[in-house]
């Protein structure tokens, strides 16, 4: 989810995103208060640093982090790449047409984005943190090395957020066709599934970076959508 207008530090504070996810009965199954309290106590408490709390952003956000924080830096991972890789039937999607959002998968490299939370504001942004990812279980939160990319020397260690491939809602092996019809038509709450994806890669090129899979599957989503237009004007 992506868009700043309905996701953002109040949405998630107040419980609106929750609450639009639990009008959905049956369709996700959300984490309760207390779980997600103790997730985000053993994440503080387990942090590979007492000093330094990183967060690895490598989709949405990247450009809505909703987190306040006192640093970033851009960056890459090593051993997993982004994907859209699981179902969504109420953020940029529905039960009807469900659409496709993003996880890391294993294997690879991505570039993205790490953010620097404060000490002091530990406890307040690793909960808002997982109010937005760890709505449901189909992230797993997971520490990894970041190599910083303006000082190559720099390696940090960030949470970042990996798809569970046992999940029910996980489709990693789906097939391109189908990829790039649900991205082009699927629709929600949130907002449109392809504009996830345009706004992915305009800045990932902003930041000088390249992803090469994404750029592409922007280029097909694009045509397959001229191609659904003309189809519906003849």
């Amino acid at each position: 989810m992506d868009n700043e207008e309905t996701l953002n530090r109040n949405s998630l504070l107040n419980g609106d995103i929750h609450a639009l996810a639990a009008s959905r009965p049956g369709v996700i199954q959300l984490m309760p208060d207390d779980e997600r309290e103790r997730m985000a106590a053993e994440l503080i408490a387990n942090a590979p640093s007492a000093t330094e709390f990183w967060v690895f952003a490598y989709g949405s956000l990247i450009w809505n982090p909703a987190i306040e924080f006192e640093a970033k830096c851009r960056c890459t991972i090593q051993g997993y790449h982004r994907s859209f890789c699981f179902w969504t039937m109420f953020g940029r999607g529905s039960e009807e047409q469900p659409g496709l959002m993003m996880g890391l998968e294993p294997g690879g490299a991505c570039d993205g984005i790490a953010y620097r939370i404060g000490a002091d504001a530990l406890a307040t942004e690793v909960d808002i943190l997982l109010r937005r990812e760890m709505l449901s279980y189909v992230y797993k939160p997971t520490w990894i090395k970041a190599q910083c990319s303006d000082n190559p020397n720099n390696i940090i260690d960030v949470l970042t957020f990996v798809v569970d491939e046992q999940h029910d809602r996980f489709c990693g092996d789906m097939d391109e066709q189908t990829l790039i019809q649900t991205i082009a038509i699927a629709e929600g709450p949130i907002g449109r599934n392809c504009d996830y994806l345009y706004q992915l890669v305009n800045h990932l090129n902003e930041l000088g970076f390249e992803d090469l899979t994404m750029t592409e599957l922007e280029k097909k989503v694009r045509h397959r959508q001229s191609q659904i237009k003309n189809e519906l004007r003849s």
